[in-house]
C-alpha cells in the first residue's frame, strides 16, 4: 500500500510541474509558509521525499523530465520495480 501511494505521488509531481503557473494546484504546491515549523515536526516535506526517491533511482534533471510526459511515465514505471523504494 505504501509503495502504491509513493507511485501516485511521483505521478502527481509530474502532473503539477507540467501545469501553468496560474493554476491553483501549482500555486499551492510552490507556496512556502512564512512561519517556522513547530519543534518536533518531521523535517521531510512531500516533495523532498519524492526527490529522495528519484535520487535513489539515479534520476537527474527531474524537472526537465516532467515536461516530457512519456519520459516521466517511464521513470514512474521504473520506480514501481525499484528495490530501494
Amino acid at each position: 500500500m505504501f509503495k502504491q501511494c509513493s507511485n501516485h505521488e511521483r505521478s502527481w509531481l509530474g502532473h503539477v510541474e507540467r501545469m501553468t503557473n496560474e493554476r491553483v494546484a501549482k500555486t499551492i504546491h510552490k507556496w512556502k509558509p512564512y512561519a517556522t515549523r513547530r519543534k518536533g515536526r518531521p523535517k521531510v516535506r512531500w516533495e523532498e521525499d519524492v526527490r529522495n526517491d528519484l535520487r535513489k533511482m539515479g534520476v537527474s534533471n527531474w524537472k526537465q523530465r516532467t515536461q516530457e510526459r512519456m519520459q516521466w511515465k517511464e521513470i514512474i514505471e521504473q520506480a514501481k520495480t525499484h528495490k530501494e523504494l
